[in-house]
């Protein structure tokens, strides 16, 4: 009986950490061409021995000025069209490229740990441009873990929004704030430990607010829905100087455009500007 519901606990953890890491790629490969905006293929290096392609549009404002978009879990270039088209219309020179698992089917999705490193490597590739002198991010999701966890870790990029990522792994799967029953404990303690395994780090690896500090004196907007405030308010209150905090009313997780698309515009566009204009 033991064996049994060992077995009951262990193997759906197992499922679930495999089902995390193995999202595979979503969506096409497209850029802002069809919108009116002229995009020019890109391919760049990882440290990993693979090679990300992307898209680079040059603004028509500020186009030594480049603000990489990246979207949610495993999505590949369409799914950051949207706020590319933001920055684009702004005047911003932006940066799509495909997710890791787009690339390669057998590469994994991490929430952002793995995803940060192919952001580093996409903003080195930006300051070897001589046409571009800067380099800012504005990741959703886990695009959102992504770009807090390079930044810290990258001074080329001088400028962060960060939409909706978790605090953390942990925060994520075990929130402290719930009670949970002994078996649901123990199963999501394992979902942890079973994704760690699979990414190849300690799941307190995957936890940009351990680290978000190191991006000051660099500028961060972090943007999350009323119920999810708690990753976004752990955060604000870990990051350095600058800061900033928008707590998007009665939103969940992602929407925020959909609810207040012109407001989520302004701030985004407002950011970027008192950075970089």
């Amino acid at each position: 009986a033991a064996a049994i519901l060992l077995g009951a606990i262990v193997y759906p953890s197992w499922q679930y950490a495999y089902h995390f890491t193995h999202l595979g790629c979503a969506g096409p490969r497209e850029s802002l061409q069809a919108q009116g905006y002229a995009s020019d293929p890109v391919i760049f290096d990882t440290p990993r021995g693979y090679q990300l392609r992307g898209w680079l549009t040059q603004g028509d404002r500020f186009p030594e000025v480049v603000i990489i978009a990246l979207p949610g879990a495993s999505g590949n270039t369409w799914y950051a069209l949207p706020n590319a088209a933001i920055l684009a219309g702004a005047g911003y020179s932006t940066l799509v490229y495909e997710h890791r698992s787009c690339a390669d089917p057998a590469l994994l999705h991490s929430g952002g740990y793995l995803e940060a490193d192919d952001l580093v490597s996409a903003a080195q590739y930006l300051r070897t441009r001589p046409d571009i002198k800067h380099v800012g991010v504005l990741g959703l999701s886990a695009g959102g873990t992504a770009a807090l966890l390079a930044a810290a870790k990258e001074q080329d990029i001088e400028a962060v929004v960060a939409a909706g990522g978790f605090s953390s792994l942990k925060e994520d799967v075990l929130p402290t704030q719930v009670t949970y029953s002994p078996i649901d404990w123990i199963a999501r303690r394992l979902v942890l430990a079973f994704v760690g395994f699979q990414v190849g780090t300690a799941p307190r690896n995957i936890s940009p607010v351990a680290h978000i500090e190191q991006i000051s004196p660099r500028p961060i907007l972090l943007i999350y829905g009323e119920y999810e405030a708690n990753h976004g308010e752990a955060l604000y209150a870990a990051a350095g100087d600058p800061k900033d905090l928008w707590i998007v009313p009665g939103v969940g997780h992602g929407g925020y455009e959909v609810a207040f698309p012109d407001e989520y515009e302004k701030r985004i566009v407002s950011f970027f500007q008192s950075v970089f204009d």
